[in-house]
This record gives structure tokens, sequence and C-alpha cells, in this order.
């Protein structure tokens, strides 16, 4: 069975690749360094923190907003979302990643019968 999202603003995802799809088409649908705000935002804040929450990863600051970016490296270079921190450092994650660190295991049924 498929992995579920859902974020803690409320929206919910049946799928990864549901919710995947949707984040690609926000992070496409905007220029580059063009913040997001509004719904959007808080939808990329809440995967990212649950995200490093997920992870262990450990927050120096506080993110203070997001933005489109490109990720380069030797032989590649791709588009990804790029967050400013409180303290001015800059970062960027991969949302497929935080998708599905985040997502739910399906519930399991019983396989025994009702008594």
């Amino acid at each position: 069975m498929a992995k579920s999202v859902s974020l803690r603003t409320g929206r919910a995802f049946g799928t990864v690749t549901a919710a995947n799809e949707h984040f690609a088409l926000i992070l496409n649908g905007r220029g580059l360094k063009q913040e997001f705000s509004g719904d959007e935002l808080a939808d990329i804040r809440a995967v990212y923190e649950d995200y490093c929450a997920k992870t262990g990863w450990n927050l120096q600051s506080p993110p203070a907003s997001f933005y489109p970016t490109y990720d380069r490296g030797p032989g590649y270079t791709t588009r990804c979302y790029g967050v400013i921190f409180e303290d001015g450092t800059t970062g960027n994650f991969s949302m497929e990643k935080a998708l599905r660190a985040i997502a739910a295991q399906p519930s399991r049924r019983s396989a025994s019968p009702p008594a």
C-alpha cells in the first residue's frame, strides 16, 4: 500500500507521488530566488520542519523563507527548494527526499477475523 503525507497545515495527499507532483508545480511555477508566501510558504515550512525533526537534523536557526534555486555539483544541476534562516544563513533541500521521510506507513489491518 502507498504511504500518505499529512501536513500540520491540514493539507494531505494520498501518496508521496501526489505530494511530490503538487510541490513540483509550486517550485516550477515561480521564478528563481522569488520567495514563497501564504499557504505555499506554510506548507513548505511544515514539510521542512517535519523532515528535520524526523531525520534528527538540528536547526541552528529557524527557517525564515523558502525560494526556488539550483543545486549544482559535478555533472548535474537540479532545481530545488532554497531556504533562508533567521540568522541569515542559507541552504537547500530536496522536497522529494523530505516527503519520503515524513510519509506515514499505511495502517495495517488485523489478519485474524473478528470474534
